[in-house]
């Protein structure tokens, strides 16, 4: 695929068909998603559908065959040139039997291109390019037979088909490098491992792993699934998926996630999970839900972008009868027409957004953040107030038991069974406090946690307690209660996470609000917001009342982002203008986040400033796709003429590459440096 309206003919072309519900085509990876119906249409259906349509299913395009086809052209324009300023016996017939060559063979693909994208209602580039250096070609032609007056140029369409096949060549090449990571990531579960079968190593898909297998890797392998050491010892590298550079030492015991590498030693692995439900499957599949959003500035400029050629064919048109009534030169007309349509360039806008949305996610990934709705780099910008949930973002989520108190004899082991109910941080602390200290399950009925609250069983309720002589050192203070009456009370604290200052600090630098939100009681918020640096702060806010909370600021004005775990704060991450989970162990695929922190709220600050890069790059890439159009076309069409400045169509075409690549290049520029510039 060349530009985004291959994806949108190959798009229109399989919905056609009897039996396919859906389709999703992403230019930016190459790839064709498609749901259908196995009892009205097969693969084999659907792949010859796309190889109609003149694409190759599941090969890599290009190779040496585009290279040598991309020279000949270029040699054959410069011989043709060189024969134009020094002339010799048959020289025009030379110039037109290379230039044919050329006409034939590389231009081809855009004939095809054409001829696919009108056949199924879309206009796009390759229908340019095909008019223009078909026109260009055969009025060399009818000059040369004599048909016409005025002389042969074959050096335009032989420079043409080379410059837009040149431009095309490199910005295949930049974009394959700049999205080398990401496709690498998306494609590894085709990759083959090592399993010790009777102690003999077999090769084996990861995809035909099951759990229990062992799995032998050596240094640069990269770890394809979930599991636990049972021998070696090595050094893994987890900076794919969090960003962290420094490899982690790995010994028997010690869990590995799918997506590491091994850069030194060796290890056997037990496989803990198939292929599909590990952890770098799961972010497989949210980058591929993710890039097939589309944000809306995108939508725009497909739109723009589908009617552009239209509206290009009919100014070339106009350009070519004006000139010919103005000066009543046929040359004249058709190099200012051609021009017009060779300078026109839709691509630059159709691969503006996409291609920075790809980098832009490919580079967050490579720094442990995870973009799963690309709509949310167009909110960054506007955001103004960011607010933090405390417990398990900017602490640590492990609660300790720091002191208690025992009015019931059975009450450590009623709370140790009732706590067994819960997921809940404090509920673990309780349950592992009660363990150490001797505590025995005992049978309780009707048991159930209330969301935001505790546990019930029958007559027994454990949550919350209030009393203004809870210590000052105090974070938390649960209560067990039977019909009311306290059997026991649990004091609780959390600890400040090492970063925690430093990401309140940072986003404050950015000119962010920041606002921290908790359920705790009032002076235990208090105390972290002042120890962290807060704006402001809201304390004992119930689960429910959260999204409210969030809907205020927003009702005052602001523009409001929420970091919490993703899953407790759902509504309310939900309610918020851009939202940021903090996983710390929950599955990824239950974060409702837009913006997933893999490796903690660190990556906040980076994150901010990434979104925005990419952000700025979009909207410099668009700008510069428009203002190239409105100023080249004006040009092209020899409005300028009387001043001396006009274009000849090759260096027309040659701008017009060289518009596509400018956005290639300017996008690449955002894998250079860190989140920080």
């Amino acid at each position: 695929m060349t530009c985004v309206n291959c994806a949108r003919t190959i798009e229109i072309a399989l919905k056609r068909k009897e039996g396919v519900r859906d389709v999703e085509v992403s230019f930016e990876l190459g790839r064709v998603k498609v749901d259908f119906d196995e009892n009205k249409v097969s693969e084999e259906d659907i792949a010859r559908t796309i190889e109609e349509l003149g694409y190759r299913v599941l090969e890599e395009e290009g190779g040496k065959a585009e290279s040598y086809l991309l020279l000949f052209s270029g040699l054959s324009a410069l011989l043709i040139t060189a024969l134009m300023f020094y002339p010799v016996p048959y020289g025009l017939y030379v110039q037109f039997l290379l230039s044919t060559l050329v006409q034939v063979f590389g231009g081809w693909k855009f004939y095809k291109g054409a001829y696919n994208s009108l056949r199924n209602g879309v206009a796009g580039m390759d229908v340019l390019v095909s008019l223009g250096t078909t026109g260009a070609y055969v009025y060399s032609l009818l000059t040369l037979l004599g048909f016409i007056p005025g002389s042969p140029f074959f050096e335009t369409n032989t420079f043409l088909i080379t410059f837009v096949r040149g431009g095309r060549f490199i910005e295949e090449r930049a974009k394959k490098r700049a999205l080398r990571l990401l496709k690498s990531m998306l494609t590894a579960q085709h990759s083959e491992v090592s399993v010790l079968e009777d102690g003999n190593e077999v090769r084996k898909n990861v995809r035909e792993l099951m759990r229990g297998e062992v799995i032998v890797c050596r240094p640069g392998d990269l770890i394809p699934i979930d599991g636990v050491v049972v021998k070696g010892r090595g050094y893994v590298s987890e900076a794919v998926l969090t960003g962290e550079p420094e490899p982690i030492l790995k010994e028997p015991g010690d869990r590995v996630i799918s997506g590491s590498i091994l850069e030194d030693g060796l290890l056997e692995i037990r496989v803990e999970a198939s292929y599909e439900s590990s952890y770098l499957s799961k972010i497989n599949r949210m980058v591929e839900s993710a890039l097939s959003e589309k944000p809306r500035i995108q939508r725009i400029a497909d739109t723009v972008s589908h009617y552009f050629v239209q509206a290009v064919v009919v100014v070339s048109a106009a350009t070519f009868f004006l000139w010919v009534k103005l000066t009543g030169s046929m040359e004249m007309a058709v190099q200012f027409s051609l021009a017009v349509l060779v300078i026109s360039c839709p691509c630059a806008m159709g691969i503006a957004t996409p291609l920075a949305v790809v980098v832009g996610i490919s580079k967050a990934l490579s720094r442990g953040i995870l973009i799963k709705k690309p709509s949310s780099l167009e909110v960054f910008p506007l955001i103004n107030a960011i607010v933090f949930d405390k417990t398990g973002t900017l602490t640590e989520g492990r609660f300790q038991v720091v002191r208690y108190e025992l009015r019931s004899s059975e009450a450590l082991d009623i709370a140790y069974s009732m706590e067994s109910f819960s997921n809940h941080p404090i509920a673990k602390a309780i349950r592992d406090f009660a363990k150490k200290n001797g505590a025995r399950k005992v049978e309780l009925v009707g048991c159930r946690e209330v969301l935001g609250r505790g546990v019930e069983c029958g007559e027994y309720f454990i949550g919350e307690y209030e009393d203004e002589n809870i210590p000052e050192d105090v974070w938390k203070a649960v209560a067990l209660r039977r019909n009311g009456e306290v059997l026991a009370v649990f004091y609780l604290k959390d600890t400040l996470r090492q970063e925690a200052k430093f990401v309140v600090s940072e986003m404050k630098k950015l000119g962010l609000t920041t606002i921290l939100l908790s359920g705790d009681r009032t002076e235990t918020t208090k105390f972290v917001a002042k120890e962290l640096g807060f704006d402001s702060f809201f304390a004992e806010v119930k689960p429910e009342e959260k999204k409210e909370m969030i809907k205020g600021l927003q009702e005052e004005g602001l523009r409001v982002a929420m970091v919490g775990d993703g899953v407790n704060d759902a509504p309310a991450l939900a309610q918020s203008d851009l939202s940021f989970a903090v996983p710390h162990g929950v599955d990824i695929t239950k974060q409702v986040g837009d913006v997933v922190l893999l490796s903690g709220v660190a990556k906040l600050p980076e994150s901010f400033r990434l979104g925005k890069k990419v952000n700025s790059k979009i909207k410099q890439n668009l700008v510069w796709a428009f203002l190239y159009n409105v100023v080249g076309i004006p040009v092209a069409a020899g409005l300028f003429y009387k001043y001396g400045v006009y274009l000849k169509p090759e260096l027309a075409g040659l701008l017009m590459a060289l518009s596509s690549v400018s956005v290639v290049a300017n996008t690449i520029l955002l894998q250079a440096g860190s989140g920080r510039d």
